[in-house]
């Protein structure tokens, strides 16, 4: 998966109100996907609902970091869609 796909689900996830971190040491946003460069190639990770980073993963290959990242965005995406279903449909 290339940059140019993973822009893609980012405009969803902002159009949709997900936070995410492309490319940036994870923030203190609650509930949000990061990807960031370190020394031996990309971390993707999520903060969970105190802003701790959580779910860390260390990839050498860049496709496979921005799979993961993208996976977990559109994760975030399906979980803020049901939080905003009402109950009973």
């Amino acid at each position: 998966m290339g940059d140019i796909d993973a822009t893609r689900d980012m405009s969803l996830a902002e159009a949709a109100g997900v936070p995410f971190c492309w490319m940036t040491r994870p923030s203190n946003d609650v509930t949000t996907a990061c990807i960031s460069e370190t020394e031996y190639g990309l971390r993707v990770s999520t903060t969970n609902e105190r802003a701790t980073e959580e779910s860390i993963k260390d990839h050498s290959d860049r496709g496979d970091a921005v799979r993961d990242f993208v996976e977990r965005v559109q994760g975030l995406l399906r979980y803020e869609e049901l939080r905003r279903k009402p109950l009973g449909h």
